[in-house]
């Protein structure tokens, strides 16, 4: 159907008709159509509006490029584009049971781009804005260096109030991830810290990466790079008082991985109560202990007391506390569980009844007398024969009860010789020491442990220039771990772990397993590092030497514990006087099936203190049989 202007089709060439020039024109002749002619004054009027609008172009134009220019080339100049971090998220660590041990919380973080100060600004910055005790800040300012770290603060508001202040300088607040460590002491030498790259270390990578902080001890040192994750990048646009006008995300973060622990959480923080309780009260100078899984060497404890707080150490302050760190004569940053040199005192006595048994020294039924004194003649002076001292009159004992009331006289024998028993010698006690891995690592996975020592008749003769000769003393010096022996505290949890085992050297382990997401990438492994060919019958001889310890000999403050149990303690005299002792004491747990091996050492107590080790064994063994009795199954 056509439409109701079907009688008139619109023509082209009626469109923008003149009405006034057009011949005979009848106004009738258009009434109804869409378009018709316009009159010269519309035209007019169009022409003026087109020149008027670019007219002001022109005006525009001539006002930016000449009347304006200079102060739009200053902001252009002030505005610039800088590239900044973004940085991950760290990955967490966590206990076997997946409590976590470090953690992350939000803060925030003010940033001084000292490359684009002054001479008067940086003088406005000392004392004012950065304490001139801050010699690193101070130094990192006088260097130009882009990206100082000026203060971190959970507060954002707080670093804004200072950044106002200090308007004019190029200062700006990022949003990063701070540290804290719930176990504080109790765990520190295990965890670790961070701290910021010092001024050496920034210059080795690139800049964007200053700032950062990275693992300085423990599980945060050693697996640093899985943690740490992946830097991203951002490209802000700034003004010259460090206000962003924009920013583009170039490259988004990866937080790092979650890494989990074989430590008891709770376990680990009774150890370092226990530890802490004794040697405060009876005046030791420090102490360390490892408990570990005899049948696949992973760490459930490792404690070193004094401990530091992570949390101080991580943040950088308070000052004074990180002073008494560095200077006191207690040495909290040093790890005793791993680094600790100790005399071993009689704990080493359960390996020499497993060589003297291996090498056919003794029959272990066979009784030695001890009457507190062995006497040794003087071939070169005959009326000054040398006098070898027991630490009492223990009647004749055979190898168990040897083991178990700790007779240094029978241990003289079976070590050095004496009447029809020819005794191991130096050779043989050190090559036994050897074959149970000591002076050596235990390739535990911690950094700074040290290897012990085990001395020889030639390191003597190097070392000691006013009497160079080994001597039948030295031998039985070395048969009950006095001397210049050394051992460490994670050394002696996995001996007891080997007796536990039947003869395995485990190596001791921390990580449990690497988790990036849900996904296990990585995971510690069981590793026997060696194993002793020891016969089961002589082994099992010294095992129940060490249950019997537990009820009638020297551990016998163990003995009204519902739990069977093989112990050896030990006191180890330090010093020219011999006014001071080490405490020790190694067994494991259960008896009749082993699931825990442990070591305590307390370094440095008075000779005359009966209490040490093994009270504070007592209660860590207490306490998991009513608080965690499934590490026992």
């Amino acid at each position: 159907m056509r439409g109701r202007f079907s009688n008139k089709d619109l023509d082209p060439g009626e469109i923008f008709m003149d009405s006034k020039n057009l011949p005979g024109f009848e106004r009738e002749r258009f009434e109804g159509r869409l378009e018709f002619p316009i009159g010269s004054d519309s035209l007019n009027y169009l022409r003026i509006i087109l020149v008027l609008i670019f007219g002001l172009f022109l005006y525009r134009l001539y006002n930016l490029q000449v009347i304006s220019g200079d102060v739009f080339k200053t902001r252009a100049e002030a505005n610039h584009l800088k590239v900044l971090p973004l940085w991950p998220e760290r990955g967490r660590i966590l206990d076997r049971e997946g409590k976590v041990l470090a953690a992350n919380d939000s803060a925030f973080r003010l940033i001084l781009d000292a490359s684009e100060i002054t001479s008067d600004q940086k003088e406005e910055l000392f004392g004012k804005l950065v304490s001139l005790d801050d010699k690193q800040i101070m130094e990192e300012i006088s260097s130009k260096k882009s990206n100082i770290v000026i203060k971190d603060s959970t507060d954002w508001q707080a670093l804004e109030v200072i950044r106002n202040k200090f308007r004019g300088l190029p200062l700006r607040i990022e949003l990063f991830s701070s540290r804290s460590y719930p176990l504080g002491a109790a765990a520190s030498h295990l965890i670790g810290y961070l701290s910021k790259l010092s001024a050496e270390e920034s210059a080795e990578i690139r800049v964007l990466e200053a700032n950062k902080l990275i693992g300085r001890s423990g599980i945060e040192n050693i697996y640093d790079n899985y943690l740490y994750g992946k830097i991203g990048s951002k490209l802000i646009e700034v003004d010259s008082g460090g206000d962003t006008f924009s920013e583009v995300v170039e490259k988004l973060p990866e937080t790092g991985d979650d890494v989990y622990l074989s430590i008891d959480a709770d376990l680990q923080g009774k150890v370092y109560e226990e530890i802490k309780a004794v040697v405060d009260e009876r005046e030791f100078r420090g102490g360390g202990a490892v408990l570990l899984a005899p049948n696949n060497g992973e760490v459930l404890s490792l404690v070193s007391y004094p401990g530091f707080d992570p949390n101080v150490l991580t943040k950088g302050s308070p000052k004074k506390d990180i002073d008494y760190y560095l200077t006191s004569s207690s040495k909290p940053l040093f790890d005793r569980a791993i680094s600790g040199l100790y005399s071993s005192g009689s704990i080493i006595k359960p390996l020499y009844a497993i060589a003297a048994l291996e090498e056919g020294i003794i029959n272990p039924e066979r009784e030695i007398l001890s009457t507190g004194k062995l006497i040794v003649p003087n071939p070169f002076d005959p009326d000054h024969p040398s006098i070898f001292l027991d630490w009492k009159a223990h009647g004749f004992v055979d190898m168990r009860h040897a083991i178990a009331v700790s007779s240094n006289i029978y241990f003289y024998t079976i070590g050095g010789g004496f009447g029809d028993i020819k005794g191991l010698g130096v050779t043989k006690l050190r090559e036994w020491l050897s074959k149970f891995g000591f002076g050596e690592k235990t390739n535990i996975d911690l950094e700074e442990e040290k290897e012990g020592f085990i001395p020889s008749p030639e390191w003597k003769a190097q070392t000691q220039k006013d009497d160079p000769t080994w001597r039948v003393g030295d031998t039985y010096n070395l048969s009950i771990g006095q001397g210049n022996f050394q051992v460490t505290p994670v050394q002696m949890a996995v001996f007891a772990a080997s007796i536990a085992n039947g003869g395995k050297i485990m190596e001791p382990r921390i990580l449990k397993e690497i988790k990036s997401g849900d996904q296990i990438i990585d995971s510690g492994k069981s590793v026997v590092r060696k194993s002793v060919n020891v016969s089961p019958e002589n082994l099992q001889v010294v095992r129940e030497g060490m249950n019997l310890s537990s009820k009638i000999g020297t551990a016998q403050a163990l003995a009204n514990i519902n739990l069977k149990i093989a112990a050896k303690t030990g006191t180890a005299q330090i010093g020219v006087e011999k006014k001071n002792v080490n405490s020790w004491f190694i067994g494991y747990f259960p008896y009749d099936n082993p699931k825990i091996a442990m070591a305590v050492v307390l370094e440095g107590g008075s000779s005359s203190n009966l209490v040490g080790a093994t009270a504070a064994t007592r209660q860590i063994i207490e306490w998991i049989l009513v608080y965690r009795p499934d590490l026992l199954k």
